[in-house]
């Protein structure tokens, strides 16, 4: 009798094995370390052959799913999309920032997402454009294109795809809803009315009412102050401390060196992000960019008074000069008491980021170089701070009639 061959599994799809205990294990073989290029294998086991097949083949469709097993077949765009997530991005960027990517790669899967990779074409983007401005905005499908674009890009680099269908298509054309600023003047009313308070703060029904005191007062007028004398931005100001009160050369300025971000809880961390716990989900990180990290000369007498503030309040080098009951500070409250500000100062309802543009713009009026707004308003190139400035008729109209020229009759 002919002797039975043995079968033979198909090369790379692993192996099946009994150990001395009677379980019975089956092992999936993986791409190789691509740091060594050693070969990888995971193993599953189980006492019931079947509940151990059940487990490989679980994982194996994973993989396959993901793009991380070859597969005859591309992944689809949602699995990759979760790949991507969370094997690309997530150790490489910070939280806040990774937030945002899931926010907009949930938009894609919602449109586009049973898609496979390889299928897609241009009506695909298009039909995500139109599906997300249907009920968002022109910006937030420019963001989906962008991350759509991006993972398709590492897709090309791991060689699930030849090219990135974004490539051949133009991106969404963004609506854009210019900042109103305040005029010259106006800040200081503002900071004066902020500083005179108003009482108690009306919160929503079922909230208790939270009064303000005088120091709260004065605290969100000198806030304020650092704000349209410095373009500082909101998580900069909040993370400000009494060492980064400095004097360069004899001349007062503020050390910007980090921030001020609220992670969602369970956020993972990056171990490259020397990132330190403040309060309740609050984190203390290194500012939005390196050029973030930034000199920023102030007046002598707003130098003065925030030195006064921390010196008055016995604070030492490294804590927040400005907190609320011991806390540090959130957006919602600043947002309140700034529009409640502007409310009781008859100001337009301006945003309280309008405060980097206005400052941005007494730059240019000032004449400060490019190089100067620039590393000043911690930008990374002029085109940021460009967006920034905003020109009034009255100083185009001063800059332009220094250029008139002065004829004389013809005799």
């Amino acid at each position: 009798m002919a002797r039975k061959k043995d079968r033979r599994r198909t090369k790379g799809s692993g192996s099946v094995t009994t150990d001395a205990r009677g379980y019975t294990i089956y092992q999936l073989e993986l791409p190789p370390d691509p740091a060594t290029g050693k070969r990888r294998h995971k193993r599953f086991a189980s006492k019931t052959a079947a509940v151990a097949k059940a487990k490989y083949e679980k994982e194996r469709d994973r993989l396959v799913a993901t793009g991380v097993l070859p597969s005859v077949k591309t992944p689809k765009l949602a699995d990759w999309l979760d790949r991507w997530l969370e094997e690309f991005k997530r150790p490489n960027v910070k939280p806040r920032v990774w937030e945002s990517y899931r926010s907009d790669c949930r938009n894609i899967a919602n449109s586009i997402g049973a898609v496979r990779i390889g299928d897609l074409t241009a009506a695909h983007v298009r039909k995500l454009e139109k599906d997300i401005t249907s009920t968002r905005s022109s910006k937030t499908a420019l963001n989906a294109y962008r991350r759509l674009s991006n993972a398709l890009d590492d897709a090309v680099g791991e060689g699930l795809l030849e090219s990135n269908v974004c490539a051949h298509c133009d991106p969404p054309r963004v609506d854009a809803n210019p900042t109103v600023i305040l005029d010259a003047g106006q800040p200081v009313k503002l900071i004066q009315a902020a500083s005179r308070g108003s009482g108690e703060v009306k919160r929503r029904r079922g909230q208790n009412k939270w009064p303000d005191s005088a120091e709260d007062d004065a605290m969100w007028g000198l806030m304020w102050r650092l704000a349209f004398e410095t373009g500082m931005r909101q998580g900069e100001r909040f993370a400000l401390t009494p060492a980064d009160l400095v004097q360069v050369d004899g001349t007062p300025a503020i050390h910007v060196c980090h921030e001020l971000q609220r992670y969602a809880k369970g956020a993972v961390i990056p171990s490259w992000l020397k990132a330190e716990p403040v309060a309740g989900g609050i984190w203390m990180v290194p500012p939005k960019s390196k050029k973030g990290e930034r000199i920023v000369p102030v007046s002598k007498a707003l130098w003065d008074d925030l030195s006064a503030w921390a010196s008055d309040r016995d604070l030492k080098a490294g804590d927040l000069i400005f907190t609320r009951k011991g806390q540090p500070l959130t957006n919602t409250v600043e947002r309140r008491r700034w529009y409640r500000a502007l409310e009781s100062a008859g100001l337009p309802r301006v945003t309280i980021r309008s405060a980097r543009h206005y400052f941005a713009t007494q730059l240019a009026i000032a004449g400060a170089s490019e190089d100067a707004r620039k590393s000043i308003m911690g930008h990374v190139d002029i085109g940021t701070t460009a967006n920034y400035t905003h020109w009034n008729a009255k100083t185009l109209a001063d800059i332009t009639g220094k250029t008139a020229l002065t004829v004389e009759p013809a005799k």
